[in-house]
């Protein structure tokens, strides 16, 4: 058997260069999707969270009682710790040599190894208390010299040497200018009470929890766990970010099993008659299905090796282009791992047999002397027919309903299964939907066309499996280039929404403890360059149906013009409470409430908002209320656009107003944020552009592929069409006039598929409410549509040319 495996794949050289070509591509696609997943969500957590790289366990504080000096010492001479780390950091008051002062953060620097994770752009670091370095971001020169005092002016002053610039090159604190870097000691003691701490150490991690396990007040946690906290700190659900990578990669898997499947049933239709031979010299049935299981097994391996190298070159390609634009997040080195290795050899070999296995048991089904007709002249099995047909209304039913509830729970993880279930389901089904829709064209176009146009209909619609199959390779292609096109599109035009609703504010400036701001300082703060608006927020404790609360005086005018989402504001007369405290009042939308304050009452009447949102009152109603109050809080809206520069300069100048004029005061800013999230957004779709130009690669070879191997199987039908006449030209015409009513049917399709798929997907992870036809992009449709026909058609050309040049005689025979 091993001889005869050997033999057929030397035999068949040519058909298996296609087939070979096939998996190849699957293949390829599965690895550059998985590479790409891990580079991106490796990248983002480096950038987010670059000191938890390589660290086993995290100590942090349950309570302020813990002393850090203990707990780091119990974690350095814990057996099985290879080393350990106290990170502290804590809010500052920056005071330069003009006398101007602003708000930033002081962190510490690790001692000298794995543990320090800050990457030193220039200068050195610093070696004594009277030296700090700064961020790459913070404007200031080695030499300088800056006043470092306590956030609140309880710590004396003291003035430090800048001696080295820290690299903080897409990390959230490049975003911010008022980072300094200096010795633990000496950031505690300028922080003082308001220190942040904990203690990163580099080893075995269960050491870690037990050494500390006795110690009250201190929690362990994984460092990998550690990171994606922090990274969701910054950017929200991290693991949303992966999900979605995993969707893409359940995508490739998919296609790549279709495309490989496609193939296979195409390469061994062709091979029938020589089936039938083996059979009826003596060869059973199973050893026949060995034999072309074993031949599947040498190609599937050869072309999933060569898959893996392949698609791991084409992710590094990938990625050198992001960086080659520079890729708002850096990208860091690719990320090939054993799991996409192993990944990639699995699909490519286990699917290429399997996918052999089901075309081989077609093929070796009936007996073998009926078997030397060609298959495509045989029906479909009644049996197989059916079951195909049900098969097919269950996946088309089931994946509709799993992506309509991905919708509208807006979870891509029910959405994507659907998706997939849908996409497998159409595929099942284009053996009914396809011939019957390229007959109908074929219809319409065989009353201008002439005889040939009619004999290309006829084609078509005679021969269902063949049809199918070659429309399917495009279809495939088609559908996942659309898919991500119309995502694409969708997921630009309504991210920016949703990045509006989760970070409504873009800068606020707190008076520490309620102390107030004079309105000189609101004019000047809304004043500063890039502040397009600003609103007054005064904090009061009122009483509310009896039950005490915090609530925000507003200026609703001030308000709509500087939140950047719709929040539903009060107006005279009513006051905005969150549900659940309106539940807790005992009142609903509507309803009328008495609101007291320490100078009298109102009656108010109730609007209730969602969860999460401030319960707030009109400034006029506040007042007869509480009497005069003066604003302890404003939001600013910066202008929309700002580069990391732009952004770096307005925080700066809005922290030196509001340290110089309201000491201790609070600058806290959302919109850092948001252009964290907006560079990761930004990156993931230059991955996902990467992708669809995958995609398209996969489409263009598929459909040549399986037109090449269609080619092969008609062999005698096109010696009979020479025999009785028709020229070389008129088969060549022939092949193009079919090939060309299939592309034209497949991409429509598979645009109108694609469409579906990528605005439900986008839908699921955005939500519905963000999807607006006008997002959809109508012209990239249309291209698709039309370079989709003409691929098809030139695609047919190498075939047909060589369909022409066969020799009837020959052909016959063969």
């Amino acid at each position: 058997m091993r001889h005869l495996v050997l033999a057929q794949a030397r035999a068949h050289r040519g058909r298996y260069v296609a087939s070979v070509l096939a998996v190849f591509v699957a293949v390829a696609f599965v690895v550059t999707t998985l590479v790409l997943g891990d580079t991106v969500s490796a990248s983002v957590s480096k950038s987010m969270a670059a000191r938890y790289e390589g660290v086993a366990a995290v100590a942090l504080p349950a309570d302020s009682t813990v002393a850090p000096d203990e707990v780091l010492a119990l974690v350095a001479t814990t057996p099985g710790v290879e080393a350990a780390a106290l990170d502290v950091s804590g809010p500052v008051r920056l005071i330069g040599a003009d006398g101007s002062s602003s708000n930033g953060t002081a962190t510490s620097i690790a001692p000298e190894g794995a543990l320090r994770w800050q990457q030193l752009g220039d200068g050195r670091w610093p070696s004594n208390p009277g030296e700090v370095a700064v961020g790459s971001s913070s404007g200031r020169a080695i030499g300088d010299e800056i006043t470092v005092a306590g956030p609140t002016g309880s710590v004396p002053p003291t003035t430090v040497e800048v001696v080295g610039v820290v690299d903080l090159d897409g990390s959230p604190l490049a975003l911010s200018p008022g980072s300094v870097f200096g010795d633990a000691a000496q950031v505690r003691s300028w922080s003082g009470d308001t220190t942040d701490w904990e203690v990163r150490a580099v080893g075995d991690a269960d050491a870690v929890r037990a050494a500390l396990a006795p110690v009250s007040g201190v929690d362990v946690v994984p460092g990998a766990d550690r990171a994606t906290a922090v990274a969701d700190h910054y950017v929200g659900d991290v693991a949303l970010l992966r999900n979605v990578l995993l969707c893409f990669a359940a995508i490739s898997v998919v296609v790549a099993g279709l495309v490989i499947a496609n193939t296979f049933s195409v390469l061994l239709a062709a091979r029938t008659r020589e089936l039938a031979l083996m059979r009826c010299v003596g060869v059973t049935s199973t050893q026949v299905r060995r034999s072309v299981r074993g031949e599947a097994f040498v190609v599937g391996l050869v072309a999933a090796v060569l898959g893996v190298l392949g698609g791991s070159g084409l992710a590094a390609a990938v990625v050198s282009a992001a960086r080659a634009v520079d890729a708002p997040i850096p990208l860091t080195s690719v990320s090939v791992t054993a799991t996409t290795v192993i990944a990639g050899l699995i699909v490519g070999t286990g699917m290429t047999v399997v996918a052999a296995n089901g075309a081989a048991r077609a093929a070796t089904r009936v007996r073998a002397l009926a078997a030397l007709q060609p298959l495509e002249t045989r029906p479909e099995p009644v049996r197989d027919s059916w079951v195909r047909r049900i098969c097919a209304a269950l996946a088309i039913v089931g994946g509709t309903a799993l992506l309509a509830l991905g919708v509208v729970m807006a979870n891509v993880l029910v959405a994507c299964p659907g998706g997939l279930l849908l996409f497998v389901g159409v595929v099942l089904a284009s053996r009914r939907l396809v011939p019957a829709a390229v007959g109908a064209v074929g219809d319409v176009l065989a009353r201008t066309g002439g005889p040939l146009a009619v004999l290309a209909a006829g084609n078509a619609r005679r021969n269902p499996r063949r049809t199918a199959s070659t429309a399917t390779a495009l279809f495939i292609g088609v559908t996942l280039t659309s898919t991500l096109v119309v995502g694409i599109g969708t997921l630009e035009a309504g991210a920016p929404d949703v990045i509006d609703e989760q970070f409504p504010v873009d800068m606020a400036v707190t008076a520490p403890e309620r102390d107030g701001l004079a309105p000189e300082v609101t004019e000047r703060l809304t004043a500063v360059e890039r502040v397009s608006s600003g609103a007054e927020l005064a904090t009061v404790d009122l009483t509310i149906g009896g039950t005490e609360a915090s609530v925000l005086g507003v200026d609703p005018a001030a308000m709509a013009s500087t939140v950047r989402t719709d929040v539903r504001l009060p107006e005279a007369g009513t006051i905005v409470l969150e549900r659940s405290l309106a539940r807790s009042v005992g009142v609903d939308d509507g309803a009328v409430v008495t609101v007291g304050g320490p100078v009298g009452t109102r009656e108010l009447t109730v609007a209730t908002t969602e969860p999460g949102m401030p319960d707030m009152i009109e400034w006029s109603d506040l007042t007869a209320v509480a009497g005069p109050v003066t604003a302890d809080t404003v939001w600013l809206k910066l202008d929309r656009g700002l580069s990391d520069e732009d952004l770096v300069a307005v925080s700066d100048d809005l922290s030196r107003i509001a340290a110089a004029e309201v000491p201790g005061s609070e600058v806290v800013g959302a919109v850092q944020m948001r252009q964290m999230l907006e560079k990761i957004l930004d990156t993931m779709l230059l991955i996902v552009g990467g992708l669809l130009s995958v995609a398209v690669v996969i489409a263009l070879i598929g459909v040549g592929n399986t037109m090449a191997l269609s080619v092969l199987e008609r062999r005698r039908e096109t010696a009979m069409l020479r025999s009785v006449g028709l020229s070389r030209a008129g088969v060549r015409s022939l092949l193009v006039r079919e090939a060309s009513i299939i592309a034209g049917v497949a991409s429509l399709l598979g645009v109108v598929l694609g469409l579906l798929l990528g605005a439900a997907g986008t839908a699921s992870v955005i939500g519905p409410g963000h999807i607006a036809p006008g997002s959809v992009p109508w012209w990239q449709l249309a291209a698709i549509v039309l370079v989709g026909g003409v691929a098809g058609v030139v695609a047919s050309l190498v075939p047909a040319q060589r369909a022409s040049r066969v020799s009837p005689v020959a052909a016959m025979a063969g």
